[in-house]
């Protein structure tokens, strides 16, 4: 029953993962009718030969009895199509944080419960498909690249992202490639663009800000066409203190202290 599991997942295009609603059609073809293959199933976790994450999502053994699947691939497994893996994740993903991620953030279009597999958990956030938009087409799992997860964690603090943990990573970003800054305004350019959420020309002054501390305000000057004309001030961190000194060139309370963790 075991090895007609792995080759209906296999043939679904998700080594090593069983969705029985989807598979016990093709296995049930294989091992006597639906009733005997889904009693086979639950046996099968009853003696833990197969470990269930959830009702409908098993993670199979591979030949040596080992489970080598990791919480990217039940995301890229079941996640709704587009999807992106952002935030945190992302940032330890391209090597911008030292901090390790126990949390994925899921961009994803429709509604899906959470997921908590051998003590990480995955959160999917509903959002619109115009604005999941930012990883390399040619990779899986889909990792939000480097100047959409920056943009993400500088205007999205639910997504569990220190802003002194951001700043860092830009900063690495920005010394690894010379490129990177020209990439950021891209990204910044397209996300002020989108829906609400992934609209407000609040982000390219949280951007602008945080890039002309950092890099000087030559570096900042493609973000002055973004930021419009409302004068209204927008919180460095949103939803956070909405106390702290006004930036007045960017509109911007700042309302978090401005530092990288780290030097390196």
């Amino acid at each position: 029953m075991l090895r007609e599991l792995h080759r209906a997942a296999l043939e679904a295009g998700r080594r090593g993962i069983a969705v029985p609603s989807v598979d016990l059609g093709l296995v049930a073809r294989r091992c006597g009718g639906r009733a005997a293959a889904e009693q086979a199933i639950v046996r099968l976790i009853q003696a833990g030969r197969v470990m269930r994450v959830r009702r409908d999502l098993l993670v199979l053994p591979d030949t040596t009895g080992l489970l080598n699947i990791d919480m990217v691939d039940l995301v890229d497994a079941i996640a709704s199509q587009p999807y992106m893996i952002t935030a945190g994740a992302a940032l330890e993903h391209f090597d911008l944080t030292d901090q390790h991620s126990f949390g994925h953030v899921v961009l994803v279009p429709n509604e899906a419960a959470p997921l908590r597999y051998r003590g990480q958990t995955a959160a999917f956030f509903k959002t619109d498909p115009t604005n999941i938009w930012g990883w390399d087409p040619e990779t899986r799992p889909r990792y939000a690249l480097p100047e959409r997860a920056i943009v993400d964690v500088l205007n999205h603090p639910r997504y569990g992202v220190s802003l002194t943990q951001a700043i860092d990573a830009l900063r690495r970003a920005a010394v690894l490639d010379i490129a990177f800054l020209d990439r950021l305004h891209g990204a910044v350019l397209r996300y002020s663009a989108g829906s609400r959420g992934h609209s407000s020309r609040s982000s390219a002054r949280r951007v602008g800000l945080v890039v002309e501390r950092l890099f000087g305000a030559r570096a900042a000057t493609p973000y002055r066409d973004l930021v419009g004309a409302n004068r209204a001030p927008v919180l460095l961190r949103p939803g956070g203190s909405p106390s702290g000194p006004l930036d007045s060139t960017w509109r911007v309370v700042v309302n978090a202290v401005l530092e990288p963790e780290s030097v390196s």
